[in-house]
């Protein structure tokens, strides 16, 4: 290790760049410059952690990094290859892709259908509406035939007191009905305030080949993570707090899903067809070659907050 460190660090001040320099170029904090260079990986963050910042560290002063990381791969630190853990994430599946064309034709097949529900249901609707009209016709007569020998048989006091009976009784329904009304919409602003907490996704470090996001907000206990090709084959891998979750060949038209809960703090990706591959976090795209990076292969860190 400190012959890699001496490596990057005669390398930096033949380019005359200071440590600061470096920091500023690379967004990697100082401490973890001063690190590599003294061979002293376990003071970062993690063991995956040692090879990315070596290849941005050797890129940044002009040395071949992926040649580098090659050169002396027995001699870094190897990420957690957990089996254990790999069987108990979730089995993830790969799916394809649903193609407009099926919908459209799936849309096609089923429309007889749905037309006939729609109109066995509409039929229904006119019957219940026709049996309605008449159930309250005839009980609006007997209420009206009711009232009217009612007022014939009461004398002046007892209209009166019937009158002032249901008008305390209207204003306690319209009480209640305030009550339930405010009780209703206080639900769906409490329904709003929580809808409305997403994850933020926020771009910290990018190199060519390199790119890592800090994810803050909502952090739920059931998350994914989705690789999606299109246009070609990719070869994926996914490793979940240092250890592998997921990995293989993605096919033009697939996706590979893994899944993980609220106690994960980094997911590292390495993609190996980046110009045919996307990513998505919990349904959000993570635009990672939005920073104009053409490189084939590609390493996506997403540190959680």
């Amino acid at each position: 290790m400190n012959e890699i460190g001496e490596k990057l660090k005669e390398a930096r001040k033949a380019k005359g760049y200071t440590l600061d320099d470096l920091q500023q170029m690379t967004k990697i904090q100082k401490r973890y410059l001063i690190a590599v260079e003294e061979g002293n990986l376990e003071v970062l963050p993690g063991n995956f952690y040692a090879r990315a910042f070596i290849k941005q560290y050797a890129d940044s002063v002009g040395l071949n990094g992926e040649d580098l990381v090659q050169e002396h791969m027995d001699t870094l630190p190897q990420p957690h290859n957990n089996t254990s853990y790999t069987k108990s994430v979730d089995k993830t599946q790969t799916r394809s892709k649903s193609k407009k064309s099926g919908f459209v034709a799936t849309l096609r097949d089923s429309l007889p259908t749905l037309l006939i529900i729609l109109l066995v249901i509409a039929i229904i609707f006119a019957i219940y509406l026709a049996i309605s009209t008449v159930d309250n016709s005839d009980f609006d007569s007997f209420i009206n035939e009711d009232e009217s020998a009612s007022v014939i048989e009461v004398d002046d006091n007892e209209v009166a007191t019937t009158g002032q009976d249901e008008e305390e009784t209207t204003s306690e329904a319209e009480n209640q009905d305030d009550i339930t009304n405010q009780e209703e919409d206080s639900e769906e602003n409490s329904d709003e305030e929580e809808t409305d907490e997403e994850q933020a996704i926020d771009e910290t470090i990018s190199t060519d080949t390199v790119t890592t996001y800090l994810i803050s907000g909502a952090h739920p206990s059931e998350q994914q993570v989705v690789l999606i090709s299109e246009g070609g084959d990719s070869w994926v891998s996914i490793t979940v707090d240092g250890e592998t979750a997921n990995q293989g060949l993605v096919g033009d038209g697939d996706s590979l899903i893994t899944s993980f809960d609220d106690t994960a703090s980094n997911i590292a990706i390495v993609i190996g067809n980046a110009s045919v591959t996307s990513i998505e976090l919990n349904n959000q795209e993570i635009p990672y070659k939005s920073s104009g990076n053409e490189k084939v292969r590609q390493e996506v860190f997403l540190e959680f907050e």
